[in-house]
């Protein structure tokens, strides 16, 4: 799914490193090397995903994401972070990121982060002339463990929300990922009883065949076959809730390391609450944290 990436980065060892991912991933890839010039960019070159970087000179990473989400709310923007910067990858979030990548793992996430951005945002624009024209959606998939069906699931989340004409096309992108990452923690944590610290989890992020078939293989053995992952979605004309629990003993919840600290950036079910708490207005969990509810309000 080859898609225009404009790269924004001031440092040309790191610029360097991520247009060679971005391009062996089949993408064409502009670069600049400050907010500045990346506005300066896409007013002549539209593209369709922006990475940026957030120390920059000029205009930094998140007056770039403000901008972005001020003029052009159709654009998402990923924001990658340096072990250090978690606290400015935070603000970048809750300004209007869509998600982030650390530094120290380009090689396993960029390229998987992008991919799924690319194809939320497809999702997006393929329902927007039905705006305005699906009344209070509700629905509910009863899923099985394999994370096959995580991103068919969103987009049509995302289509749903799309053709109600509620949010901005960035939030609708937003409230996917939340709901991916709750589907992702819910499957792996919860009904599959995995570990952050089980290698599968970063193999299976980064998109091994092999590590896939093996948790494809874990899903259908006969401790784990019966359990279900239920999406529930109802959406209204004040807000959007959506539903996500599972039938395992795991949990879908992690706060330690607390979010938004160095170390959570590398545990995945951390990355995933960040994002489920950082883009909804209203985060529940049950009391075996085995349902998340999530409520984006839409004024």
């Amino acid at each position: 799914m080859m898609a225009s990436i404009l790269l924004c980065e001031d440092s040309p060892t790191h610029t360097v490193l991520m247009q060679t991912l971005l391009e062996d991933d089949a993408h064409e890839v502009r670069c600049a090397q400050d907010g500045r010039e990346a506005m300066a960019s896409i007013a002549e070159h539209m593209p369709e995903l922006v990475v940026t970087d957030l120390r920059m000179p000029n205009m930094n990473g998140l007056e770039l994401v403000q901008a972005l989400v001020s003029e052009q709310s159709q654009l998402p923007t990923v924001v990658v972070t340096a072990r250090g910067s978690e606290d400015l990858a935070v603000d970048a979030l809750a300004l209007g990121a869509v998600n982030f990548v650390p530094k120290n793992s380009l090689n396993m996430l960029l390229n998987p982060v992008v991919r799924q951005t690319i194809a939320y945002s497809g999702s997006d624009r393929f329902s927007q002339p039905l705006s305005g024209q699906l009344r209070s959606p509700e629905f509910y998939f009863k899923l099985g463990n394999y994370i096959e069906s995580i991103n068919p699931a969103t987009q049509i989340v995302i289509q749903a929300l799309a053709a109600s004409g509620k949010l901005n096309p960035t939030n609708r992108i937003r409230i996917g990922m939340a709901v991916a990452s709750a589907l992702f923690n819910a499957i792996c944590y919860g009904n599959l009883e995995l570990s952050d610290e089980d290698p599968i989890v970063a193999k299976v992020i980064a998109g091994d065949t092999d590590s896939q078939a093996e948790l494809t293989k874990r899903a259908a053995s006969d401790r784990y076959r019966k359990r279900s992952v239920h999406l529930k979605v109802s959406g209204g004309d004040k807000d959007t809730r959506i539903s996500v629990s599972h039938d395992g003993n795991g949990r879908l919840a992690r706060f330690n390391p607390a979010p938004g600290t160095p170390e959570s950036f590398e545990l995945e079910q951390c990355r995933g609450m960040m994002l489920i708490t950082s883009f909804m207005d209203e985060v529940m969990f049950n009391s075996g944290f085995s349902e998340v509810v999530m409520v984006k309000h839409h004024a």
